[in-house]
């Protein structure tokens, strides 16, 4: 007996040792920050006039035969696109990106759309059959004059409208050499307020662009009207740096 006490004695004592030797190497401080640097996020921005603008145009039409619904959309969408070539858009740059067919039984009948009760009172089943297109205009001045054709054609849904700069590059470019001229400046001030002066580029980390190359917006529409006011403004690019610099003390 007196030797199991003794053998559950050693075992306390050397977990209590080990509860306290964790907290000690936790607190052991970090070596791995290099000495006598300083590390600044500069941030850079370019602005640029957009060349280009992407939109997407949806038809719906709605019906209590499928085939009707169908084929009406179909007739619709194929005169939305003949209109978008006849106003200048490359027949390529138009692309179908939705096409979508379902049947309503809410009860609820469409707007625009008028059809007499059933025998029992009850609203008919709809069929809406949608087709989207999206199409990419490269001339920024002839938007307008396509978003006008589009609804002139029978489009009764514009989605989606971006405009894009081509030379996007060239932006990333401007702005990056603004984020680096920054981040000196904010190390060169850092540095002043402990009385030293910066040294050489120690490292440079681009955790990524900061910047929305897109004006988007999201719209509904009928037909005719005096047509649509297109301003597109300018995007801006912005470009974020992070780096280190040596300190001379």
């Amino acid at each position: 007996m007196q030797y199991k006490r003794s053998i559950i004695m050693v075992m306390l004592a050397l977990l209590a040792m080990t509860v306290f030797a964790i907290p000690a190497m936790a607190q052991t401080p970090s070596t791995t920050f290099p000495a006598d640097t300083i590390t600044v996020t500069g941030i850079g921005e370019a602005s640029g006039t957009p060349d280009s603008a992407t939109l997407i145009f949806g038809v719906e039409t709605f019906d209590t035969d499928i085939s009707t619904a169908f084929a009406r959309t179909n007739e619709i969408i194929q005169a939305v696109i003949d209109a978008m070539v006849a106003a200048g858009v490359d027949r390529a740059d138009i692309r179908t990106v939705g096409l979508n067919i379902y049947q309503d039984r809410s009860g609820m009948v469409p707007f625009g759309v008028s059809v007499p009760p059933m025998e029992n009172g009850q609203t008919p089943a709809f069929y809406s059959v949608g087709n989207q297109v999206r199409v990419t205009v490269r001339t920024i001045e002839n938007v307008a004059d396509v978003i006008n054709a589009g609804v002139e054609a029978g489009a009764n849904g514009l989605y989606g409208l971006e405009f894009n700069i081509s030379n996007r590059i060239e932006l990333e470019t401007e702005a990056r050499a603004a984020a680096f001229a920054d981040a000196q400046a904010r190390a060169a001030e850092l540095a002043a307020l402990m009385g030293a002066e910066v040294g050489e580029v120690v490292s440079v980390y681009e955790p990524g662009s900061i910047y929305s190359p897109y004006d988007m917006a999201q719209r509904s529409f009928g037909g005719g009207g005096n047509g649509a006011v297109i301003e597109p403004g300018q995007l801006a690019v912005g470009i974020q740096l992070q780096i280190t610099f040596s300190v001379n003390r």
